[in-house]
């Protein structure tokens, strides 16, 4: 079955045009264009088509569990979830993640990274667990998973090779919180290096100003000439250092060619606790961008120990961006949306992520015709498409009971 989007507006460009999803690509039609029999035709009426959105940053393997967490805090989180994992079955993960996964479908994402922990032997059983999800959802969606591995462990680097062979496709680990994060950042360099795949690190996580792993990766990355995918996550503790030190880093990070995904939902749960006034605990998403580095927008945790808020929406998330990084000129508005979009599936894959013909038929149709709106007040999303698929589609039925008056 092929499908014309008819009458579609477009972020890039002013005016209606027609998009007919053939053979998993976008071609931009006429109006006249002669259709094919199973062709089905719908007319958007001008609401807004956006690229499928990419949720670069989550946990599926904690998503939908016990939210407990009395003091809020990181190291709170941490200590609770290790208890809650030594209850749970896998069938709960299971269970968990696929939510996770189709609430992320509902809200237009066709691609989504999930970083899953790898401290020990028993979360190889998770990872498997993971790709079943991934081959039960593959027409749907694209999903990567990222080992979160402890290389200060005797076995850290066996327990990587283990969860590569499988299926793991990023090597990823929290530097900041290993004895020594300088030698985490350079053993998971060698690593990303000798199994020929992208590296995605939580870095400085933090109020803390003296956290500079992230400074520590571009700076190794910069010296070892390294075209090296990479994607540094959350990187707070920019937001808590003196400002030349900050640009310096952000300046370096925009040199290395290192993506930044930004987690506000969570770092502002987390984060700021014990301070007055409270901080922000974001990334600080409008220098980031100023300087040339690519940011994304992620989820991180949703209903969790770590965050009990939260959702799968890309949108959302760079929203939240926009609004506590005050990103708030028309320009600025209008590339947040790239938070979402082109950006986070650079960091994803490479991939340049715009409906154009030609391209991937992954998209998203949006209940929302201005861009600006979009980002101001994310709207429902009214049907996603996969490599030119329906995957869902959803009908807004709004009944009063009583006329407004005018």
């Amino acid at each position: 079955m092929t499908w014309l989007l008819a009458n579609a507006r477009l972020v890039e460009g002013d005016g209606k045009v027609n998009l007919l999803l053939r053979d998993g690509r976008v071609r931009l039609v006429g109006a006249d264009a002669a259709l094919s029999a199973d062709c089905r035709r719908w007319d958007v009426q001008g609401r807004l088509v956006l690229p499928g959105l990419v949720e670069i940053h989550a946990h599926l393997d904690k998503t939908y569990s016990a939210i407990d967490n009395p003091d809020g805090t990181l190291a709170g989180a941490i200590e609770r979830f290790r208890r809650i994992a030594e209850r749970r079955s896998l069938a709960d993960v299971e269970r968990n993640a696929e939510r996770g996964v189709t609430a992320a479908l509902v809200s237009g994402v066709t691609k989504l990274r999930s970083h899953l922990n790898l401290h020990s032997r028993q979360d190889l059983p998770v990872i498997e667990v993971m790709q079943g999800v991934q081959r039960r959802f593959h027409q749907s969606i694209d999903l990567q998973f990222v080992a979160m591995a402890r290389f200060e462990a005797p076995e850290g680097r066996a327990l990587l090779e283990e969860a590569v062979g499988l299926g793991v496709d990023v090597v990823g680990g929290v530097p900041a919180l290993a004895p020594d994060p300088d030698a985490s950042v350079e053993a998971a360099l060698a690593a990303a290096r000798a199994l020929d795949l992208p590296l995605d690190l939580h870095m400085d996580e933090t109020e803390a100003p003296a956290s500079r792993t992230l400074a520590r990766l571009a700076q190794r990355m910069l010296a070892l000439g390294l075209d090296l995918p990479a994607t540094a996550s959350h990187c707070c503790s920019l937001g808590f250092q003196p400002f030349d030190e900050a640009r310096a880093t952000m300046d370096a990070v925009a040199a290395a060619g290192i993506s930044v995904a930004a987690l506000p939902a969570c770092n502002l749960t987390l984060l700021g606790r014990g301070h007055w006034p409270p901080p922000r605990g974001m990334a600080p998403v409008a220098e980031l961008i100023e300087r040339g580095v690519v940011v994304a927008a992620g989820s991180d945790n949703v209903r969790d120990a770590f965050n009990p808020f939260g959702n799968y929406d890309p949108l959302y998330s760079a929203h939240l961006c926009a609004m506590v990084g005050q990103l708030t000129s028309t320009a600025q508005l209008r590339g947040a949306l790239q938070l979402a979009t082109s950006n986070a599936a650079h960091a994803f894959d490479g991939s340049q992520a715009r409906v154009k013909d030609g391209a991937p038929a992954d998209l998203v149709v949006l209940d929302e015709a201005d861009p600006l709106a979009a980002i101001a007040s994310p709207p429902p999303r009214l049907a996603t498409f996969k490599a030119g698929r329906l995957v869902v589609r959803s009908e807004l039925r709004r009944e009063w009971g009583q006329p407004p008056s005018p």
